[in-house]
């Protein structure tokens, strides 16, 4: 592969203008809260405190150089959030509906009980992070995603390992054609138990883009630039090739956008339960 095919793509079919466009040991824990007249079940892994070489050196120029990042603990969503959980913040009044209620081939997906367990779609940055809030956590920044993707023994290309990706580990390019259940593909969990962190969706981050902040970026929790004009997002998406999927390929959105292919998962403190 040339370096210029690991250029992180995968179309976003949509946007708030209308334009198209080994698993380690860990701590998990359920979260059942009842808001409003929907019961939501939130299942959460607590990633540990620790170190990691974040960034490739084979892959574009933005996830360069390789530097060493260390972090606190905090707890993520084990899935993505999904229809079902943000629903449950629109009824609540804590945040707005999506921009469209289909998927890519489907004309009735958000308030479908059929999908309330697929993920949540066609939401912007800022809904993202409105969601986040009122679940009583944040969107993660770039570093945390990285780290909760491929952990810290070792320099994983994929959030399960070394090997290519197939249908079985994520849903990306020639799998559904459209984003699937959360949690339906085991073999493509991270170190932590992560589910999705490649493919299914594109997930929102807290982070400005900046294509040179590796050069300059500090070794203690990183956040990212303090200003900026697009937000980063990663994981790849049902549309993706294979390069997209890895755990250090950054993609970078203005935060109005929304579409068919992107979401979102929040982190929160470790010691909430």
């Amino acid at each position: 592969m040339t370096k210029n095919a690991l250029v992180c793509l995968g179309l976003l079919a949509g946007s708030a203008t209308g334009s198209f466009l080994v698993l380690s040991r860990s701590s998990v824990h359920a979260e059942t809260a009842a808001k409003g007249d929907v019961l939501d079940t939130v299942e959460r892994v607590d990633v540990p405190a620790g170190a990691f070489l974040m960034g490739s050196t084979s892959g574009a120029a933005d996830e360069q150089p390789i530097h060493r990042v260390a972090g606190p603990g905090f707890a993520m969503d084990r899935f993505e959030v999904t229809n079902g959980r943000y629903q449950a913040c629109v009824e609540a009044g804590g945040c707005s509906a999506p921009a469209l209620v289909s998927s890519a081939t489907r004309s009735n997906y958000f308030g479908s009980k059929a999908y309330d367990d697929y993920p949540v779609i066609h939401v912007s940055w800022a809904q993202a992070t409105a969601f986040c809030a009122w679940a009583g956590g944040r969107l993660p920044t770039e570093a945390e995603w990285e780290r909760a993707a491929r952990g810290t023994a070792d320099a994983r290309v994929y959030p399960w390992g070394n090997s290519e990706p197939d249908c079985t580990k994520a849903n990306f390019a020639g799998c559904l054609g459209d984003t699937d259940r959360v949690g339906k593909r085991p073999a493509g969990q991270s170190p932590y138990g992560l589910f999705d962190m490649a493919g299914n969706v594109w997930e929102w981050t807290a982070d400005w883009y900046d294509a040179a902040y590796y050069s300059r970026s500090p070794e203690q929790n990183p956040t990212g630039p303090d200003a900026g004009h697009l937000k980063v997002m990663r994981g790849g998406c049902w549309v993706s090739g294979a390069s997209s999927l890895r755990t250090t390929c950054r993609k970078a959105e203005l935060p109005s956008l929304w579409a068919p292919n992107v979401g979102f998962r929040c982190v929160y403190p470790v010691a909430a339960r």
